[in-house]
This record gives structure tokens, C-alpha cells and sequence, in this order.
């Protein structure tokens, strides 16, 4: 259709002239960890004609999650992206540990779209929407208490955020609350941030009434402050 050719010509209008697409192999792969609250690994991809692309391997991922790939990647060209993906996706798990495959095929995407001259959301099916609403991943108070998962919410909320998550967990009971949880405490109990062995924190224990009774207080207290709209 003619809607469809005009779709094209503007592609094709905006391929970079200094880039051949086909004639492009990837040369290297290289991480940067940015350290913050957690380290947050950067991947770079980079080909032949100077060109490179950047993904981020997800966070308190492993950048040994990404840098498994190298020697498969290199001499591919980045822009079978679906070929390179489906190769590599075997090798990856769910949640942080397919977090090295995530990392390349955004950083993939993010090197045609400098190729072809054009944001990568042309290439998966155009542009929906012009903002977005910002989701606050909101960290623990230094005192999990009600008052103090409030004065932290409230701060979020004095930046402008209208989207706020806060985890209640063990250790708004531990030192606050009598009687939480029952069970044997383990040696597998120490939260290491993400790093905790496959069998887990809270291994052999088991929440009370009185333990629930204070994540909803911790809850209602923020709902009251924070309110409804």
C-alpha cells in the first residue's frame, strides 16, 4: 500500500551513510558496572564500522550473565536480531539470571536503530504513547517501623511520584515484633541483598497472626498518609 511504501522510504531516508547493514559483524563486548544501591552492569556492543549499541544487564544481575555470550556473538551480524536472540535465550534463566540476555538484545536494538536512523520503537510496531507513568521502587526505612516506611513514601511522594512500591518483609519483624514467625532459624537466613542461596531466606519459619497484623500496619499507616487519590 502506499501508506506502507511511504513507511519504508523513511527507513531507508534514514539509514546512516556511514553504516553498512549487511556488511556489519560484531567486534567486541564490553561491561561497565555502575555502582549505586546495587552494581548495575552496562553492556556494549560494538562491530566493524564504529557503530555500537548499549544494553544494561538487569539489576544485581551478573556481568559474567552477558560476557558468556561473547564467543558466540562475535563475527554476527547485530541486526538478525531475532536469529541472535532465539540462540542465546536457551542459555538464559527467568528473573536475574536471564538478565545477560536481556542486556544484549537491548543493546541489539538500540544499535540498528542507530544504523537505520530511526528509535528502536519504530522497529516494534511504532510509538503507542508519549509518556509513561514512573514506577518508584521505594527502599527500606533505617527503622522498619510504621512511622518509618511513612516519612519514606511521603519523601517519594515530594518528588512527584504518583506510582510507589515498598516491600514489607522478616525484617520489619525482626527487633520490632515479638513472636512474628515461628520455626527453627537456619544458617540459610542471612539476606545478602539478591544473593541468597537457592533455598532462601526464611528457610524453616513461618509468619504468625501477630507477624501479618504488623505488615498491615505498616500498609494502613502508609495508605492513611499517602491517601486514596
Amino acid at each position: 500500500s502506499k501508506k506502507n511504501k511511504q513507511a519504508i522510504e523513511q527507513v531507508e531516508n534514514n539509514i546512516s551513510t556511514y553504516s553498512s547493514p549487511s556488511d556489519l559483524k560484531i567486534t567486541d563486548i564490553r561491561m561497565a558496572v555502575v555502582c549505586s544501591n546495587f552494581d548495575y552492569p552496562l553492556i556494549r556492543i560494538d562491530t566493524n564500522q564504529g557503530v555500537y549499541g548499549i544494553g544494561e544487564v538487569r539489576d544485581a544481575g551478573h556481568k559474567e550473565n552477558a560476557l558468556q555470550f561473547k564467543s558466540i556473538l562475535l563475527g554476527q551480524n547485530p541486526c538478525n536480531i531475532d536469529m541472535i536472540f532465539r540462540t542465546i535465550k536457551r542459555f538464559g534463566a527467568s528473573g536475574r539470571e536471564g538478565g545477560g540476555v536481556s542486556g544484549i538484545e537491548i543493546a541489539l536494538w538500540d544499535l540498528i536503530g542507530k544504523v537505520y536512523g530511526v528509535p528502536c520503537y519504530q522497529f516494534l510496531g511504532g510509538k503507542y504513547r508519549d509518556r509513561i507513568r514512573l514506577y518508584a521502587d521505594t527502599p527500606q526505612p533505617a527503622k522498619a517501623t510504621p512511622e518509618g516506611y511513612v516519612e519514606r513514601v511521603l519523601g517519594r511522594k515530594k518528588m512527584g511520584l504518583t506510582f510507589i512500591k515498598f516491600d514489607v518483609g522478616l525484617h520489619v519483624l525482626n527487633g520490632y515484633v515479638e513472636d512474628g514467625v515461628i520455626g527453627t532459624p537456619t544458617q540459610y537466613e542471612h539476606g545478602l541483598g539478591y544473593r541468597w542461596t537457592a533455598r532462601g531466606t526464611a528457610v524453616g519459619t513461618q509468619l504468625t497472626d501477630r507477624g501479618i497484623a504488623r505488615f498491615v500496619e505498616i500498609v494502613a499507616a502508609v495508605r492513611e498518609a499517602v491517601g486514596w487519590r
